[in-house]
């Protein structure tokens, strides 16, 4: 689709430098399903000295855990539908621009073109704003916490959480959100897990007050490893979710 539009589409790893020659670049910390968190800092800096933008897509963290715009970068999207409205119920975006220019120019063409929040919405998405800081410190909590469990459980092959040690991530945020990915033997066995659960859902979406599992591969099958499930946690009390997974997860 974007081909149609002459943008081509490059991606580039947190451990390489942004292509020569971009007109944006786009991060996403956490990156979703892999959990790999870019520096921002360095990112912005080699961009814009080659004369591109940069967005980032912070829906996994939020505003309140992370502001990109105070680290460089140019605009910041979040989809609503995920942590800040936070109960499942909401289709809904939110750009935020460094430049005032940038913030004119996006207010006109949503003027212009009509795509305009409908009032149900933006009011659900302020009522879960209202929520947003003590949800995410328990999601955060309870995401570490499983993220921990899981790394010692036999039949777990590999954990991917930020809060887990990694040094770039640690550099930016103190809590890590709610969203972590675990690999398991392989995609029978995930789909196995997804099955068996009984309190958690085997859902798409992410960032809600019910916790959401699911095998990523079955939607990207040419970049997620088969045997790779993403987990948003929920509110739901840390124990009752661990024996769920617990419960779910074969041993080898």
């Amino acid at each position: 689709m974007l081909a149609r539009w002459g943008v081509e589409v490059v991606e580039f790893d947190q451990t390489g430098a942004p292509p020569s020659g971009a007109d944006l670049i786009w991060l996403e910390p956490c990156s979703n399903p892999f959990l790999t968190f870019p520096d921002i800092t360095a990112t912005v800096e080699a961009a814009h000295a080659d004369g591109a933008r940069v967005l980032v897509d912070n829906t996994v963290l939020g505003p309140l855990l992370l502001r990109p715009l105070e680290h460089g970068a140019d605009l910041v999207l979040h989809s609503a539908t995920k942590g800040l409205a936070g109960h499942h119920d909401v289709m809904l975006g939110v750009v935020a621009c460094a430049s005032a220019d940038d913030a004119a120019a996006l207010l006109a063409t949503r003027s212009q073109t009509g795509i305009v929040a409908a009032p149900d919405p933006a009011w659900l998405l302020l009522r879960g704003l209202k929520t947003l800081a003590v949800r995410l410190e328990r999601e955060s909590a309870s995401a570490l916490e499983l993220a921990r469990r899981l790394a010692a459980h036999p039949g777990v092959a590999r954990v991917r959480y930020p809060g887990l040690g990694d040094p770039v991530a640690a550099r930016y945020v103190e809590a890590f959100g709610p969203l972590l990915s675990f690999d398991v033997a392989d995609g029978e066995t995930a789909t196995r897990v997804e099955k068996a659960l009984r309190l958690i859902e085997n859902a798409t979406s992410l960032g809600g007050v019910s916790s959401t599992l699911e095998a990523r591969a079955r939607w990207e099958p040419q970049r997620v490893p088969p045997g790779l499930l993403r987990l948003s946690v929920g509110l739901e009390d840390v124990d009752d979710l661990w024996a769920d997974l617990e419960q779910a997860i074969p041993s080898r």
